[in-house]
């Protein structure tokens, strides 16, 4: 049985959680403070942690650089909730080591359970249809084949978060696609040696360079589908994406969770059409 950790100050918000998650099967531990948390992650080790950003005695913040400071938990799943009206400690959230940030405001807890059991599939799944490059890599591996044989689609993954890069690609494969997932440093080389079908951009910081990515790829893939995604976007920009080419903009929990289903309905109608799924 799988142990979460729910560390939430709001009491109505940690039972919500815990009882979704206990329906389902998991053992589920509740912290109400940053301190409790933080000591009940060191001790009993689980599985996967679902942290609030704004707790008591010991911010979420604080808890995630002393998490992936301890070499025994720096693989640690860690989904982040917290509020759009601070976007900025949404990003420090992934610079500081989130496997996925959600807001509080458009997640309800049946969305979290499925970013749960997504996020604890790419975890413990094995990656080896899977081609990851990591930053630093300078080979250029050829694609491998899916258990299932031909894949539908064959997709370069540009995400520098490891562990985002390793769900989406695990959910990429899940729907029968090849997956090369890598840093930014190696997105160009990729996009020259490669002929991808779809092209999938992250975006989690201020001064992202998926707009940019995004018009470099259109002018030499004029005609290929490209997906950015992010749940902290705001609308302007999304609105910046599309109009550097993006074909989707991604911003809905479930809608990444889906991004297999999405990038096999673009790959079928093989049309480059703006559009948003918003919040």
């Amino acid at each position: 049985m799988k142990t979460i950790v729910v560390v939430e100050d709001q009491t109505v918000l940690a039972t919500a959680y815990s009882n979704k998650f206990k329906g389902e099967g998991f053992n589920v531990e509740v912290a109400l403070d940053g301190q409790e948390g933080f000591d009940l992650i060191t001790r009993i080790k689980p599985d996967l942690v679902l942290l609030d950003l704004q707790l008591p005695k010991l911010g979420g913040l604080e808890i995630l650089k002393k998490i992936r400071s301890n070499p025994a938990l720096q693989t640690l799943p860690i989904i982040v909730l917290s509020s759009l009206a601070k976007p900025e400690s949404m990003e420090e959230a992934w610079q500081a080591g989130a496997t996925l940030v959600l807001s509080k405001f458009n997640t309800s807890p049946k969305r979290v359970l499925e970013s749960v059991q997504a996020t604890l599939a790419a975890s413990s799944a094995q990656p080896q249809p899977i081609t990851l490059i990591d930053k630093g890599s300078s080979s250029s591996p050829a694609m491998q084949k899916t258990k299932a044989g031909s894949a539908r689609g064959q997709i370069l993954l540009i995400e520098d978060n490891a562990d985002l890069r390793t769900m989406m690609a695990f959910l990429l494969h899940q729907a029968g696609h090849q997956v090369t997932a890598v840093h930014s440093s190696d997105g160009s080389q990729q996009v020259k040696e490669q002929g991808f079908d779809l092209l999938l951009l992250g975006r989690h910081e201020p001064d992202s360079a998926a707009s940019s990515w995004c018009q470099q790829i259109r002018r030499s893939c004029p005609d290929k589908p490209i997906i950015i995604y992010s749940t902290t976007a705001l609308f302007s920009e999304q609105q910046e994406g599309l109009k550097a080419g993006a074909t989707a903009y991604l911003v809905k929990p479930e809608d990444l969770l889906n991004v297999g289903q999405i990038a096999t309905g673009l790959l079928e109608q093989q049309t480059v059409r703006p559009f948003i799924r918003v919040a």
